[in-house]
């Protein structure tokens, strides 16, 4: 029985399979492009258009099956000039007579053009072609080619779904490079983010290069010069290596070796974009070696401080890696069949995500910068708040006191407090019953005096209070309090003699300081002589 199922459904998939094939629609044939050859302008023959710039004449074979409409395009490359398009019906031409009557169409554009686009950011014109065999003659001019231009003819309903991807997906990663140079351009004008600058330096580059090698300049501002896009690229270049500097701490005193190195590749770089304005046609070459050295150096550093363990040059190296592979895989798409993108676009995608990856990078390292000052502002402050605290009894301490008699208004007061028998307690209970003594009278004290003045500990059995002109008699009752609940507690005998000053009564805080002390000692020995006649009156 199951072998009956088995068999069953079996026969029933091998009659599904071939009416499957049967109701998926042929797809249409796809026209051919046979036979193209290319001549140079001295009316050689060559194998493929050279990278260095020039014009050039190639023809090809067309051959439709099927009447349509047809988009004729460079499938890997938009970096041209210029180009013009010349169809002729297939024949053997013998005169200037029977070419002129054999041509169709002619169909102009470039970079430097003034013709509509009918296309984003390609190359594309449409022309409509019966079934049969026509010639195509193309005539390219540019100073330089990203590389060589390949021909291509696409019926026009998939070659608009093709553009439209890669149009979308370019404006997309421009819109990207262009965010992330306002950001970093802005945060580059701040004092001290000299990394930052560098860094939209090298974003900036990239934008000009790109934007004008897809034609983005000449479809939205109709800038048709870009003889020296590639000037931008070269600076780009030198200003990545002083940004990996920068990024990874390499300076003259800071691992010098690797700072040399630096300065080695600056120059070769220096050195190719003079040789490209000097040679305007091999700019582009020189803008490829200039990424093979800056790309070389910065794997190199990255290698050598992911060694030391140093997780911003591994986190570099792994994004200088992903770049070097995305850009490997760009060059070696320049020869693909398919044409959805050209190496441009291919090159702008591995540019992207490399920025991408640096900006995540810059900005882990921002935040490792702001969260190790954060640490270290809160390590100054604790310094800073034990420099300014007593350790005994919490409250300020002298060095507290004068930076604010610094800025005592007008209108403070200053009040100094010597504490009596201290020294008794000392030599006749010892030191703890000493330092408890101290701590209940500046917390009883402290928590008395509450927003109307400010304890301080200037040392020993000294203390001073800082108050408003107006508080001083408040400030003098809660003393007297602090006295009495300092007998509940079991030290008979204890107070603490008042020395007064106000702020109007000196110039500086020395004279201030003096003042103060002078009274408080005064005040002392008037305490003492009233002690000494109550003890006569009173035996």
């Amino acid at each position: 029985m199951h072998r009956y199922r088995l068999w069953t459904r079996l026969t029933q998939w091998i009659i599904l399979i071939p009416l499957m094939f049967c109701m998926v629609p042929l797809a249409s044939a796809a026209p051919a492009l046979l036979g193209t050859t290319c001549i140079n302008q001295q009316g050689v023959i060559i194998a493929s258009i050279p990278l260095q710039g020039g014009k050039f004449v190639c023809q090809s074979v067309v051959k439709i099956t099927q009447a349509n409409l047809y988009v004729i395009d460079f499938k890997n490359t938009s970096t041209i000039a210029r180009f013009q398009h010349e169809i002729f019906r297939d024949g053997d031409l013998k005169d200037n007579l029977s070419e002129e009557k054999d041509l169709l169409s002619i169909l102009k554009g470039g970079l430097s053009g003034n013709e509509h686009n009918p296309f984003m950011l390609r190359h594309g014109r449409t022309v409509s072609l019966n079934p049969g065999t026509y010639r195509l003659v193309t005539w390219v001019q540019s100073p330089y080619y990203l590389t060589a231009p390949t021909l291509s003819i696409t019926d026009l309903a998939s070659y608009q779904q093709q553009s439209n991807i890669s149009a979308a997906t370019s404006l997309l990663l421009l819109g990207i490079l262009l965010g992330l140079f306002i950001y970093y351009a802005a945060l580059g004008a701040l004092p001290g983010h000299l990394t930052e600058r560098m860094y939209a330096i090298f974003i900036f580059g990239n934008l000009v290069f790109h934007a004008a090698a897809l034609g983005a300049f000449n479809q939205f501002f109709h800038w048709h010069w870009f003889y020296l896009t590639g000037l931008p690229l070269l600076i780009a270049n030198l200003a990545y290596v002083s940004f990996i500097c920068h990024l990874l701490g390499i300076n003259q005193f800071h691992r010098p070796r690797l700072y040399q190195l630096s300065l080695i590749a600056s120059s070769l770089l220096i050195a190719l974009i003079v040789l490209g304005m000097i040679f305007p046609d091999w700019m582009l070459e020189m803008s490829r070696t200039g990424i093979v050295i800056f790309l070389a150096f910065g794997l190199f550093c990255g290698a050598r401080l992911s060694m030391q363990r140093q997780i911003i040059a591994q986190l570099y190296l792994l994004a200088t890696l992903g770049f070097g592979v995305l850009g490997m895989m760009a060059i070696s798409a320049a020869d693909a069949t398919q044409h959805i993108f050209t190496i441009e676009q291919l090159g702008l995608f591995a540019v992207t995500i490399h920025a991408i990856l640096l900006s995540l990078l810059v900005a882990y390292k921002l935040n490792r910068l702001h969260h190790e000052k954060e640490q270290l502002l809160v390590e100054l402050q604790n310094t800073r708040s034990l420099a300014l605290t007593d350790r005994l009894t919490g409250i300020p301490n002298r060095h507290a006191l004068e930076n604010k008699l610094l800025k005592l208004p007008l209108h403070g007061c200053l009040m100094f407090l010597d504490m009596d028998n201290l020294k008794y307690l000392n030599d006749q209970f010892g030191h703890e019953t000493g330092d408890m003594l101290l701590t209940l009278f500046s917390r009883i004290l402290n928590d008395k005096l509450s927003e109307y003045g400010q304890l301080y500990r200037l040392g020993g059995d000294e203390f001073a209070i800082l108050c408003h002109e107006d508080d001083v008699e408040w400030c003098q009752h809660q003393l007297e309090y602090t006295h009495m609940q300092l007998h509940k507690e079991g030290f008979a005998g204890v107070g603490a003699s008042m020395g007064i000053v106000f702020a109007h009564e000196a110039t500086t805080t020395d004279a201030l300081l003096r003042i103060a002390d002078k009274r408080m000692y005064e005040n002392k020995r008037i305490r003492k002589n009233r002690k000494e006649m109550m003890q006569v009156l009173h035996p």
